[in-house]
């Protein structure tokens, strides 16, 4: 009982919420689903639909289709041809076909270039707007801020206050000099101790040298004996130490003597005091020319050596080979010597040659921050009665300047409006020449009489070099099964056919391929121009009335007319997907009806997805808007 009951209360409850509009929001919306196809996506071949009767016959009269002579006849009578096989060949020479076309093609040309000219100056219209906007803003938020630049000098001219800029620039010069000035002294400190180890190390560098050089001396006078010390001490075996080179010998006896005076009379007499920067170069050469004579007596002793003959008696190959090692101990040490003394040396040269210039530069700083400091002052006085007259004036060159950029963006406007005016009738001339080009190359077309279908030539009835005109009788070809219709055009339908053009026939069958093989140069009395069309053999048994479809193209897209609708405007419009995920309109200008399309004349933006299907019960409060995949 007590189930009966809540069932029954949760009935009236769901009754009386049913009754009420909040029960339609509780429902699941409903998929609502569209058709959309980019405008680029369409089609613009259209169709011309010609009704006629079929006629049934043996041959057919081709007629010429221009005027002019006849330069050539390629076929004989009762000759076999092919579809498209080129028969005969006129010479223009009335009606200036060729002439016309190349006239016709370089006007086209002209046109299209005209066409890129004005898209060009179009385009620099347009960056010339986007410029002077640009220039307009940026110039104003300049002069903007020069105009307050020039407000805040007035204000930061009191040098009492410490708060102004004024003050704080005297402040920050003040400062600068304080800091330039401490920072010479601590570069005289800096330089005076960097020469001072440069002292020690020319010290450090001369006794090694010192002591380098003794060793060498004694070692070799041990050998060469040159001094009183050693004399004739190497009697026992001077005649083998010149044995393959004496003059080698002698130079290595000399470069002793010279290395043993350089240590006398320079080496050990030097003694570092108080040094010049004379002094600090003048050291170094001499220790320079010291290493470089030591290298020059190792390479001639060592060579000397080298020439020097072994004796088991005088000296032994075992001597001359330890004597050789010894000496290749000492270039081994010179090598490093020298190295850490071109260090040394290098580090002198260069701090001689800018430690002067950076302490001339400090001071120099100082000096010009001092007259500096000196001019601002004077500046001050002059700008306190200057500044006022320069905001009056910065103020009405402002105005003047904005205004007449303002003048300039509108005169750019103007001229992207002209612009677009001369793209437009550009964009018209290109068609017309393009169907005026359409127009000449058919007429040229006409020069050539071909075959419209596989026949046979059954007889010729021009010679060549003969004079004929449009509509002449040329040739009769001969067919068991072949069938034509024939066909008429307005005037502006003759500008998107011509002889050779295919037109389509369908039954429930299959699709039949016509052609065009003549069209008449002149309209009959009611104005239209009549065209023969063939049959293909295998369409034989067809007869009487057909439609056939002759395929165009068009210059511009075609939409299905349905889609397409007249506003409350009496304006074209048409419904498409948003990238908003919701269905727009847009309004559009449309052309000629083509069957169930109508030509579409507006397509600015190609990748706009048109909606197909009808969506005027669409309602996004019950409905989710879908694509169909």
């Amino acid at each position: 009982m007590k189930k009966i009951i809540l069932i029954l209360l949760l009935s009236i409850l769901i009754l009386s919420w049913c009754s009420d509009d909040k029960w339609v929001e509780v429902l699941e919306k409903k998929d609502f689903y569209i058709d959309v196809k980019k405008i680029w996506d369409f089609d613009n071949i259209a169709y011309l639909n010609k009704t006629w009767k079929i006629d049934s016959t043996q041959n057919i009269t081709l007629n010429s289709n221009a005027n002019g002579r006849v330069k050539s006849i390629l076929v004989k009578n009762w000759e076999n041809v092919l579809e498209w096989q080129l028969l005969a060949v006129l010479e223009d020479n009335l009606a200036n076909y060729n002439l016309n076309l190349e006239v016709a093609e370089n006007a086209l040309d002209a046109s299209k270039n005209a066409l890129d000219v004005t898209k060009n100056n179009l385009s620099v219209s347009e960056n010339n707007l986007e410029k002077a906007r640009l220039n307009y803003e940026s110039t104003k938020l300049k002069l903007d801020k020069s105009i307050g630049d020039i407000e805040r000098s007035l204000n930061n001219l009191n040098t009492e206050d410490e708060t102004t800029s004024t003050s704080i620039e005297i402040n920050k010069i003040d400062n600068s000099i304080s800091r330039l000035n401490l920072e010479y002294d601590n570069l005289i400190m800096s330089n005076d101790e960097t020469l001072s180890s440069f002292k020690r190390s020319l010290e450090k560098e001369i006794t090694v040298l010192n002591n380098y050089l003794s060793d060498i001396i004694y070692f070799s006078d041990e050998i060469l004996w040159v001094t009183e010390l050693n004399k004739n001490k190497n009697n026992s075996y001077e005649i083998y130490l010149w044995a393959k080179d004496s003059a080698q010998k002698l130079q290595s006896e000399s470069l002793l003597k010279n290395l043993i005076s350089e240590k006398d009379t320079k080496i050990s007499s030097l003694k570092i005091e108080i040094l010049s920067e004379d002094d600090y170069k003048k050291y170094t050469k001499i220790i320079d020319e010291s290493y470089n004579l030591i290298n020059d007596f190792l390479t001639s002793f060592d060579n000397t050596l080298s020439n020097t003959v072994p004796s088991v008696w005088a000296i032994s190959e075992a001597q001359i080979s330890w004597y050789k090692a010894q000496i290749s101990w000492y270039k081994a040490t010179y090598n490093w010597y020298k190295s850490s003394f071109l260090w040394l040396s290098n580090s002198i040269y260069s701090f001689l040659e800018t430690y002067k210039n950076s302490q001339n530069s400090l001071l120099k700083q100082i000096e010009n921050l001092e007259k500096d400091k000196s001019i601002y002052l004077k500046s001050l006085d002059l700008n306190k009665t200057t500044s006022k007259s320069t905001l009056d004036e910065a103020i009405s060159n402002r105005d003047l300047t904005l205004k007449n950029l303002d003048l300039v963006i509108k005169d750019a406007e103007v001229a992207i409006v002209d612009s677009q005016t001369r793209v437009r009738d550009a964009e018209i001339r290109v068609r017309d020449s393009e169907i005026n080009y359409k127009k000449a190359l058919n007429e040229a077309e006409k020069l050539f009489i071909k075959s419209p279908i596989s026949w046979i030539i059954w007889n010729i009835l021009i010679d060549r070099w003969q004079e004929i005109f449009s509509w002449t009788p040329a040739f009769n070809i001969l067919s068991e099964w072949s069938k034509e219709v024939t066909i008429s055009f307005n005037k502006d339908e003759l500008d998107y056919v011509s002889e050779w053009s295919k037109a389509y026939y369908t039954n429930e069958l299959k699709t039949f391929t016509w052609t065009i093989y003549s069209i008449t140069k002149s309209a009959d009395e009611n104005l239209k121009y009549q065209a023969k069309v063939t049959m293909p053999n295998e369409a034989s048994n067809i007869w009487n009335i057909l439609n056939l479809n002759i395929p165009i193209t068009l210059e511009h897209k075609l939409l299905p007319v349905n889609i397409v609708k007249i506003n409350s405007f009496w304006m074209w419009s048409i419904n498409y997907y948003s990238t908003w995920w919701t269905i727009e309109k847009t309004d559009v200008k449309v052309g000629k009806v083509y069957g169930d399309e109508i030509e579409l004349l507006w397509e600015n933006d190609p990748e706009i997805r048109v909606i197909l299907n009808y969506v005027d019960n669409f309602d996004s409060e019950k409905f989710i808007l879908k694509v169909k995949e």
